[in-house]
Formats: C-alpha cells, sequence, structure tokens
C-alpha cells in the first residue's frame, strides 16, 4: 500500500509541475504579447481579434480569425486579409478588410480592400503593406482568449492553478506526515 501512495505523491507532483509550466508559458506569451503591442503568432500563422464591425455579418466584433504570414504570393479579390492602415484615424492600426479590387501587373500591383459593412473602400496599399491572409474564423479559440484577456480569466489562470498545487503540496506533506507517525507507532509497538 505504501508503495501505491509513492506513486500517487509522485503522479501528482508530476501534474503539479506541469499544470505550472503550462500556466507560465501562457501567461508569459500574454503578457509579451499584451506589453510588446505585437500580435500572438504561432508557427508562422497570427491570431486576430476583430476590434470593429466594419466586417458584419462576416466577421462579428470579439471573432478571432487566424492568418497565415503573406509571403508575397498570388492575391485574389475576396480574400480578407490584414495591414496596417496609413491614414487618418486608421493610420498605425491593423486593418482586417476584403480585397475588392487588384489592378496592375508584378511589383506595381495596387490593392483596394473595404469593409463588407463600409460604404466606401480604403485608400490604395501595396502588396508589401499586407501583414497575413485569413485562413480560418475560429469558434472557440475567441472565446478562450476572450476569457484569458479578462481580468477575471487572467486572475484564474494565476490563482486557480497556484491554489491547485498547494492544495496537491499539502495533501502530500499530510500524507508524508501520516506515514512517518505510522512508522513511529509501529515502532514503539515492537
Amino acid at each position: 500500500m505504501t508503495k501505491f501512495k509513492s506513486i500517487v505523491n509522485k503522479a501528482l507532483h508530476v501534474i503539479s509541475i506541469v499544470v505550472v509550466v503550462i500556466e507560465i508559458l501562457i501567461v508569459a506569451s500574454i503578457i509579451a504579447s499584451r506589453f510588446s503591442g505585437n500580435v500572438p503568432q504561432i508557427f508562422g500563422y497570427s491570431l486576430y481579434v476583430i476590434a470593429s464591425p466594419s466586417m458584419t455579418p462576416e466577421l462579428e466584433v470579439g471573432d478571432m480569425i487566424i492568418s497565415r504570414k503573406y509571403d508575397g504570393g498570388e492575391l485574389q479579390v475576396g480574400q480578407v486579409v490584414e495591414y496596417v492602415g496609413k491614414s487618418g484615424d486608421m493610420a498605425g492600426k491593423i486593418i482586417t478588410h476584403k480585397i475588392v479590387r487588384i489592378t496592375g501587373e508584378g511589383d506595381d500591383r495596387v490593392i483596394v480592400t473595404k469593409g463588407t459593412a463600409n460604404l466606401n473602400e480604403d485608400p490604395p496599399i501595396a502588396p508589401a503593406d499586407i501583414l497575413s491572409v485569413m485562413t480560418y474564423k475560429t469558434f472557440l479559440l475567441d472565446k478562450i482568449y476572450g476569457v484569458i484577456t479578462s481580468t477575471p480569466g487572467f486572475i484564474c489562470l494565476i490563482f486557480l492553478p497556484m491554489a491547485a498545487m498547494i492544495i496537491t503540496e499539502i495533501v502530500k506533506l499530510m500524507i508524508e506526515v501520516k506515514g512517518e507517525k505510522d512508522g513511529d507507532s509501529e515502532e514503539k509497538n515492537k
């Protein structure tokens, strides 16, 4: 029976370490994204959260999309792309809009985008201005991201796993202390 307890203790210890490491990695990447202003990236794909209703009904505010980094390849009318705005109140902000027109050839191509809910087209951009091309709209990841980036979710990601780790350590300590007491009382009875 003590061998079983030892295995359980080791398993609980390993699980608590894995949970803490995963938590640290998630929290570190979120903190890095928040403070650096960079878009979270995984294996050449970027995660974007839609911040305005300009792409309604195709993309709603709060939707998360996954986009692959634009590598200079073929672009087509109808693709949703991300680029950094250059003028007006959009200057410096990442814009997610649909390509409505491409004119010119090669390096002289001009791309015109527009939000599906907008009446006016955006100022023309060059292919070099495009950051990424949307590949997928997520259905669950946006909910998870919303929880992670909310204050209660952020707190839960830090404190709940830490509480679980502390409880695990207390249980392990109690098992060890009980085992030592049982061992002492067996020696006294001899």
